[in-house]
């Protein structure tokens, strides 16, 4: 479960970063300051999506509520064009939370 998430957050923040990236440009092209201050930040956001993905490994709540907020965030703030990174990080927020730890670890611990 826990390489899911980590994949999911990937692609996620692939995409994001292509969305970040395609619209600070664009926002830069056209004049938009504020058009390219949000696709800047949602470039940074996405790149932190990636990193949160790998660290929902050991910190499975608060990673996962990170994903969730920045897969929010970033849709409110490119909207459209971050549509298939939102799913992505969406689906990764949640599944962060079912991670389990595995039965092997404790019962070694134990004895």
């Amino acid at each position: 479960m826990k390489v899911w998430v980590a994949v999911l957050s990937m692609l996620g923040g692939l995409f994001g970063l292509a969305s970040g990236f395609m619209v600070t440009v664009f926002g830069s092209v056209f004049g938009e300051d504020a058009m390219a201050n949000s696709g800047a930040t949602v470039f940074w956001l996405s790149a932190l999506a990636i990193v949160l993905g790998f660290l929902s490994w050991k910190f499975k709540k608060t990673a996962g509520i990170a994903l969730l907020v920045v897969a929010v965030w970033g849709l409110i703030a490119n909207g459209l064009f971050f549509t298939v990174a939102f799913i992505f990080l969406f689906i990764a927020g949640i599944l962060s939370f079912l991670i389990r730890q595995k039965q092997g670890n404790e019962a070694n611990l134990a004895q």
